[in-house]
């Protein structure tokens, strides 16, 4: 990772915190702080965030994942309209692995058009 998240002391938890006096240590530090660190003697170990926080992450992450497969896609339109070379079709690509369409299908994320 290049840069890493910086944190303060504020932020660092001992484990016996977290354990003990989790509602009136570590919540409070949740509700104003975006994580905490929890370390293992000097190394950090874990982050903790809210799971509001969790769940604002998450959504971003999914969409720089989305993003990235619709650059990628943005991009190979580019190069297939810059060499002339029409697009291979989804069948084309499926029909040369050990894909199967009921294994296509199955894949949550997935849908197929009716040909």
């Amino acid at each position: 990772m290049k840069n890493k998240p910086l944190f303060s002391s504020d932020q660092i938890v001992n484990i016996t915190d977290l354990q003990r006096k989790w509602r009136k240590v570590v919540e409070p530090k949740l509700n104003k702080l975006p994580f905490l660190m929890m370390f293992s003697g000097s190394e950090p170990k874990a982050a903790i965030l809210s799971y509001e926080k969790f769940e604002e992450l998450w959504k971003k992450v999914n969409e720089a994942s989305e993003l990235q497969l619709k650059l990628e896609l943005l991009y190979r339109i580019f190069e297939s309209e810059r060499s002339g070379e029409p697009p291979v079709s989804l069948a084309d690509v499926v029909s040369k692995t050990d894909i199967t369409v009921e294994e296509l299908e199955a894949a949550p994320d997935v849908e197929l058009e009716a040909e």
